[in-house]
């Protein structure tokens, strides 16, 4: 294994140690290249999505992931660390035992890249008046009158439309914001037959966001990756228990039931060993998780959950219930009975 000083993968110039430093985003183990470039360090290895969002933040100055594109407004890049001695890693295979420094810089005026071609996200359509619509504006128009399927047209010619659609999708008292989820799905399913390298390195970020002290970034995230999943679930097969595995955090519980029952919906046999701990779930604390498990069970079509969602039909806690671009307020035992009337049938 060698070790060498770290440098700035921009500008060359030797770096100093990260230091653990009070921000308006919280505590964040960073510093500032003078060429610019923010670089937060992962001391683990395990956090690098965290690190990358928090490196993000610090670049634009607020939590909001809507405007940046990577590689067209800003690059990336990122290196083996070890923080204890302040040193680069460069060992093969070993990656997993060191710490990772992950670099942001803001492109200069006039690196930006080529003009835009029509019809790309710059270029845009222009309305009456000449002003120029945006991707952002187009995807905005297209959730708020439920068509999702012109963001699927708009994603397979611009990839940022996956980073657009994510940044749209944390509000979950909101319908547009489960479309966002829904069209996600889809735009995925849509680019995995040609560009499946896009999908995966947005279900790794997605996956990265619910790691461990992610700052709740990936509130959505267990969502987000069930419709992804539902709509390619043959190049999915081993994220879903992964996905799983994050079912003891309470902040994810109910996204990750609910997405083991929209994986159903196209696979039912890649959730099926979820059933018995779901079934648990009918009694959770929680109603959102309750009434997710009992529509979940439902799809998942186990009859020996019937006892339990027979247990459930006074249950008149009212949750959110995204179906058919609509977000519903619904009763736990409601949708208690609708399951256990397919169990029976």
């Amino acid at each position: 294994m060698t070790k060498n000083t770290p440098e700035c993968p921009f500008c060359g110039k030797t770096i100093i140690r990260p230091e653990d430093t009070q921000t308006e985003f919280g505590k964040v183990l960073y510093d500032r290249c003078s060429c610019g470039a923010v670089y937060v360090c992962d001391p683990t290895g395990h956090n690098t999505g965290e690190a990358y969002m928090e490196a993000l933040a610090l670049l634009k100055g607020n939590w909001d992931m809507d405007i940046l594109d990577p590689g067209f407004d800003y690059e990336a890049e990122e290196m083996d660390y070890d923080l204890r001695s302040n040193t680069r890693i460069y060992a093969k295979g070993m990656a997993g035992h060191s710490g990772r420094l992950l670099f942001l810089r803001l492109k200069k005026e006039g690196e930006t890249g080529p003009p835009p071609a029509a019809g790309t996200k710059e270029a845009g359509d222009r309305k009456p008046e000449g002003r120029v619509i945006n991707i952002k504006e187009k995807i905005r128009e297209a959730l708020e009158a439920n068509r999702l399927g012109d963001i699927v047209d708009i994603g397979l010619r611009d990839k940022g439309a996956f980073r657009r659609l994510i940044s749209m999708a944390y509000d979950k008292e909101d319908a547009k914001s489960w479309r966002a989820m829904e069209a996600l799905g889809l735009l995925a399913g849509a680019a995995s037959k040609d560009r499946m390298e896009v999908v995966r390195d947005t279900v790794r970020r997605l996956l990265w966001s619910m790691g461990e002290e992610s700052g709740g970034i990936g509130w959505s995230a267990a969502e987000m990756l069930g419709e992804i999943i539902m709509n390619s679930p043959d190049g999915f097969t081993d994220i879903v228990p992964i996905l799983w595995s994050f079912k003891d955090e309470d902040m994810f519980r109910s996204g990750i039931v609910w997405a083991m029952g929209r994986i159903g919906l196209a696979r039912r046999d890649l959730v099926l060993f979820v059933s018995g701990p779901v079934m648990n779930m009918l009694t959770d604390t929680d109603p959102q998780v309750r009434g997710c498990a009992a529509w979940t069970l439902g799809i998942i079509g186990d009859k020996t959950a019937s006892a339990d969602l027979k247990a459930l039909a006074g249950d008149a806690c009212e949750i959110n219930f995204y179906t058919g671009g609509v977000l519903l307020k619904k009763k736990v035992g409601e949708i208690a009975a609708e399951s256990l009337n397919k169990l029976e049938k």
